[in-house]
């Protein structure tokens, strides 16, 4: 079976309780995103901020060389939707994702990752799940069951 060469990769990135102070600033997050291009190979050319008359969310757009990040923002819920698409081979993706959710102190993040390109081969539109919660958050979960075992009522 021969090779097959993706157009490139589509990261899909849901970060989850973010911090407010960080994401509730336009230019702050300007700021974050276009340090993140850089240190990441995305070759951002323009960084654009769209934000609806008095609205509280708002969106980045980074148009790259070979590829965009766009990050949808809802400062009030402590939400962060990113998408990154990439065709360079020099772009680091994974280490992308990780700076955001570190930048933006995230929580928890779902990652999800598409091959782009269908040249025939159905596989590229499985896309690879990953998950990943800080060690605080998997405290709090585990403390949850813990509580839900020791309170329930036993039989006779």
């Amino acid at each position: 079976m021969s090779d097959i060469k993706f157009a490139g990769k589509l990261m899909a990135i849901d970060m989850y309780n973010c911090g407010t102070s960080k994401i509730s600033d336009s230019k702050i997050a300007t700021e974050i995103l276009e340090k993140g291009c850089i240190q990441y190979n995305m070759n951002a050319r323009e960084i654009v901020c769209t934000r609806e008359d008095d609205a509280v969310d708002y969106s980045l757009f980074a148009a790259c060389a070979l590829g965009h990040v766009a990050l949808h923002i809802y400062p009030e819920l402590g939400y962060i939707a990113a998408d990154i698409l990439s065709c360079n081979d020099d772009a680091d993706m994974p280490g992308m994702s990780k700076y955001l959710r570190e930048a933006f102190l995230c929580d928890k993040i779902k990652t999800t990752i598409v091959n782009r390109g269908d040249f025939g081969n159905s596989q590229d539109m499985k896309p690879k799940k990953r998950s990943a919660t800080t060690w605080l958050r998997r405290t709090k979960n585990f403390g949850g069951k813990i509580k839900k075992v020791m309170l329930r009522p036993r039989s006779m």
